[in-house]
């Protein structure tokens, strides 16, 4: 089911991204009223995030990071964040599923996806003489990104050979990417489990529709290879005979082709139940076992961490929640992915985790909700990245920070579809505070007391949240496991698990709590003096 309030992203008239002209239209959150939000029906913005040397490197295709902004006026600003990860990649690759998925699927009136593609990227001699036309800039542009992309990462696996296809953090220029400092021969489990399903979406897509059979017909051989790539080379370098798959691996040599001896597991598991479960899902669905024993065992050695806790409403009913790492939104991120909510347990449990998420703000009177995210700061200071930031009742760390909100800690709340207002009024509380809209969209956190905020946007902090109000791409990936016969065995595991984990839920009968009218973010420090609200 498609999210029905798309307060998405913000028009941009100009066609400047140094000194975007916006103070009438940029700060349009506070034109709204919470109850406006709460009671709308269709609203829709777009910005200006996939600009080539903001979100996107438009030569190669590949994510950025993200960019700094100035501090006061909202403008770009020092530092492009010239890097990026695989989990990046995710968010893109599942923006552009949905763009193709539009494509098949929705008349033009009801494009959503497609139009996050509107800035115009120019075509080379040799692309306009390969790649038709469709009639549409903005789907062009997509394709485009499609094709620079999959090549991009063709010549890296041609390049580091011994990553298996797989992606580091990389720094990202116009010929590529290429090694990143810290990261020149590890690989990430998580990050790659996250990008493989954008991988998957896409690359079903190109090559079960007619019609990018037809104009297209190799971009979707390239996205397939690719995805056989990480399949023939998983278990070689992420698993443990024990029965466990690595988080981080060592690389031996970087330019051999992969071999187990290539490959180290320094330390560290992917044995939790949160977003570290999509390359888990990937490998026991895809990859050739020694046995059935081996494939169910990975399951058995993530139990410790699949875990019942009661989170305390103070009303005398509690809510029964799946514990958290830190109980951040970010850990969330599989269900944008996969169909987990197709599993009647596991959505029971969803819910529950997002009803206590939106009670813990409610009853201790928080202007937002809580993520992982990149740290506020005063004018001219480094950032750093908090990570532990959540509800410590109901998690397994207890140095939790609840000091700042994100935008994107209510992604999650947009998953649950029969409370089409409740992420947007989260969302909506956050935007109103001082300087949370920007010429870019919204800002990636603001202190809860209004006098700092990170004078940054990511593809973390914005497009989780844009990919959530489109429903994630978990029904396009629903569709190909029920297809290519592998959704049983997604539902019989997943099933098993959670009703082990869960055999009774409190607190389903308890309402979602929205944000209250007095709760907001103190406006101490100014908003961005070009996107204000001009009286």
């Amino acid at each position: 089911m498609k999210f029905s309030l798309y307060l998405i992203f913000f028009i941009i008239t100009t066609k400047s991204l140094v000194n975007v002209k916006s103070q009438e239209t940029c700060r349009f959150a506070k034109t709204y009223t919470l109850q406006d939000i709460i009671n709308s029906s269709n609203q829709s913005f777009i910005n200006d995030f996939h600009s080539n040397e903001v979100g996107v490197n438009y030569k190669c295709g590949y994510t950025y990071d993200g960019h700094g902004l100035n501090y006061i006026t909202g403008e770009l600003d020092q530092p492009l964040h010239e890097f990026s990860a695989p989990s990046k990649e995710s968010i893109h690759l599942g923006m552009l599923a949905l763009a193709l998925n539009e494509w098949v699927n929705e008349e033009p009136e009801n494009y959503k996806a497609i139009n996050f593609f509107h800035q115009n990227i120019t075509r080379s001699t040799s692309e306009q003489n390969e790649i038709p036309y469709s009639g549409n800039s903005n789907f062009d542009n997509a394709i485009t990104i499609l094709y620079r992309k999959i090549n991009t990462y063709h010549q890296f696996n041609q390049r580091f050979p011994g990553f298996g296809g797989f992606h580091p953090w990389v720094s990202v220029n116009d010929s590529g990417i290429f090694l990143l400092d810290g990261w020149t021969d590890q690989v990430p489990g998580l990050d790659n489990g996250e990008m493989i399903w954008g991988l998957y979406a896409v690359y079903n897509l190109l090559t079960t529709q007619q019609t990018f059979i037809d104009n297209y017909p190799t971009l979707g051989t390239l996205y397939q290879k690719y995805f056989q790539l990480l399949v023939d080379n998983a278990m070689t370098i992420f698993y443990q005979p024990n029965g466990y798959i690595s988080a981080v691996v060592q690389i031996n040599d970087i330019y051999a082709n992969p071999t187990p001896s290539n490959y180290i597991n320094p330390s560290g598991l992917l044995n939790d139940p949160y977003e570290g479960e999509l390359l888990v899902v990937f490998m026991d669905l895809f990859c050739e076992w020694p046995s059935e024993e081996a494939r169910d065992q990975i399951w058995i050695n993530k139990r410790a961490l699949l875990q019942s806790v009661e989170f305390n409403t103070k009303t005398g009913t509690n809510i029964t929640v799946q514990r958290g790492w830190w109980f951040s939104s970010h850990e969330q991120w599989k269900y944008l992915m996969l169909p987990y909510q197709e599993i009647e347990i596991n959505q029971r449990v969803f819910r529950n985790g997002e009803r206590a998420r939106t009670w813990f703000s409610s009853i201790n009177n928080y202007p937002g909700l809580f993520a992982s995210v990149t740290n506020v700061t005063e004018m001219n200071q480094n950032n750093g990245y908090v990570s532990a930031t959540g509800i410590s009742e109901i998690a397994f760390q207890q140095q939790v920070t609840n000091a700042l909100v994100t935008p994107y800690g209510s992604f999650p709340l947009f998953l649950i579809h029969d409370q089409p207002s409740l992420g947007l009024s989260w969302y909506f509380t956050m935007l109103n505070g001082p300087s949370m809209q920007n010429p870019f969209g919204s800002t990636e956190s603001v202190n809860i007391i209004g006098t700092e905020i990170a004078s940054v946007i990511t593809w973390d902090s914005k497009i989780t949240t844009v990919l959530s109000m489109l429903g994630g791409i978990s029904n396009i990936n629903l569709q190909f496991l029920q297809s290519n016969g592998l959704f049983e065995r997604f539902s019989t595991v997943i099933d098993r698990e959670w009703s082990l984990a869960f055999p009774n839920l409190n607190g389903e009968s308890l309402p979602f709590m929205y944000p209250s009218q007095g709760v907001t973010i103190p406006m101490i420090l100014n908003d961005f003096t070009n996107c204000t609200l001009k009286k």
